[in-house]
């Protein structure tokens, strides 16, 4: 049996983290969320695994909001549009079996209370904890976070009782009334503090390489699916890197690390606009500078989770050069693992020999070509190309397949997304 060295919720923050890095705006809402919400959970005696799938929901409630309007236009009190992101996220999560519940709680974070009769009509249960987070969700927008919170609180308690039967759950907003008379409760907002009640009230779930491999894989589709240019770009990342990893001589544990964390690699992306990702035309200085956050925001979140080993580095570093250009931190050979510098030439093969919306993917020659002279001006580690070049039709065969899969998930992803929103 092997080993169980990954927490669970530090794969769930790492992830919620991110989401939230995307405007300034935004920053902390979803561990707020989830930190109310916990509250109010316990308020109702909830059991520990629904507590759990409570505070999951929270953390990742908004996952569905893919672009930076989405998102924006989430602060507004009275949405116009509340269920096509729940939705979008309800179908991202759903695949993941162990979070079936909480994809359940994400489809209905925006349903009203006059509209539950609704949704039970169609056959969707509204559960309680859909219910706490509508509410909760609807207290964050409200609050101005920078500046004094208790001077806030009488106006936000007033806008939620309005709302009492209406909006909300009755019984939802007796007891956010209750917790909200606890000060404490809005002063210690802190990153750490929150961090510290969550790994003290959550049950501490540990994941194994196995476990760690398919909610990675949960994380690559979150990742790629946010755009059609970059919708099976992880996929193919994470296929190189683990067979030129396997050819290279490491061990089974690390092919499964070094697809791991290609699944990651583009994690910070979720922090750029899609607007960006999908801006036709070249990006000004000041667009692309913001696209390069993207590797340092990976680098900095997975390097939180706990036993995650080296694959922070291999995913982080994945745009760094041999000769110390690379970015962000300029990284040379000496500070580059064997394991980083596979995931560099994964990347850059992936990127120019997959199809694109906008182009189709580069012949062997001119793949062949560009490779080659980035490794003669030591950009990419000529070894692990010549590796791959050696092995280019198995690999490049192998790397089709996997991204044509993707894109067939891809486009199932959305006509169900198309048909099943066309009911509501």
């Amino acid at each position: 049996m092997e080993e169980k060295i990954v927490p669970e919720i530090d794969m769930i923050l790492a992830l919620s983290e991110s989401l939230d890095l995307i405007s300034s705006a935004i920053v902390g809402h979803h561990i707020r969320v989830a930190l109310i919400a916990l509250n109010v959970g316990l308020k109702f005696n909830m059991k520990k695994r629904d507590i759990k799938d409570l505070v999951y929901a929270a953390l990742l409630h908004d996952v569905g909001a893919l672009s930076l309007k989405d998102r924006i236009d989430g602060l507004e009190f009275d949405l116009k549009d509340p269920h096509f992101h729940s939705l979008i996220g309800y179908n991202l999560i759903k695949t993941y079996e162990p979070f079936s519940k909480i994809s359940e709680i994400i489809r209905c974070h925006h349903v009203k209370w006059t509209e539950i009769d609704k949704f039970k009509d169609r056959g969707i249960e509204v559960s309680l904890s859909s219910q706490i987070i509508h509410l909760v969700d609807r207290v964050d927008v409200l609050m101005d976070w920078n500046n004094n919170t208790n001077k806030q609180i009488d106006y936000i308690v007033k806008q939620i009782k309005d709302q009492k039967g209406k909006k909300f759950n009755t019984e939802v907003v007796d007891a956010f009334i209750e917790i909200s008379a606890s000060k404490s409760i809005w002063e210690y907002m802190d990153y750490g503090n929150i961090l510290r009640i969550f790994y003290k009230t959550i049950e501490n779930e540990l994941l194994d390489i196995e476990g760690f491999c398919r909610i990675s894989k949960i994380f690559e589709r979150i990742i790629d699916f946010r755009s059609r240019f970059t919708a099976t770009h992880s996929s193919g990342v994470a296929y190189v890197a683990s067979k030129l990893s396997e050819i290279s001589g490491m061990t089974k544990k690390e092919v499964k690390m070094m697809r791991i964390a290609g699944n990651l690699h583009d994690l910070g992306k979720l922090a750029v606009p899609k607007e960006l990702l999908e801006k036709p035309g070249r990006l000004s200085r000041n667009e692309f500078e913001i696209v390069k956050r993207h590797v340092y925001y990976t680098y900095s979140i997975l390097k939180k989770i706990r036993g995650i080993g080296d694959i922070y580095e291999w995913a982080g570093f994945h745009h760094e050069r041999i000769n110390g250009k690379g970015y962000p931190f300029n990284k040379r050979a000496e500070e580059l693992s064997v394991g980083a510098r596979i995931m560099a030439v994964a990347d850059v093969f992936t990127a120019i020999s997959e199809d694109r919306p906008y182009r189709k993917g580069l012949k062997k020659e001119k793949v062949f070509d560009i490779l080659d002279g980035m490794a003669v001006r030591n950009e990419l580690d000529g070894d692990i190309w010549s590796i791959l070049k050696s092995n280019y039709d198995e690999i490049n065969m192998g790397r089709k397949d996997i991204q044509s899969k993707a894109v067939k998930e891809f486009k199932g992803f959305w006509d169900e997304i198309n048909v099943v929103y066309g009911e509501f």
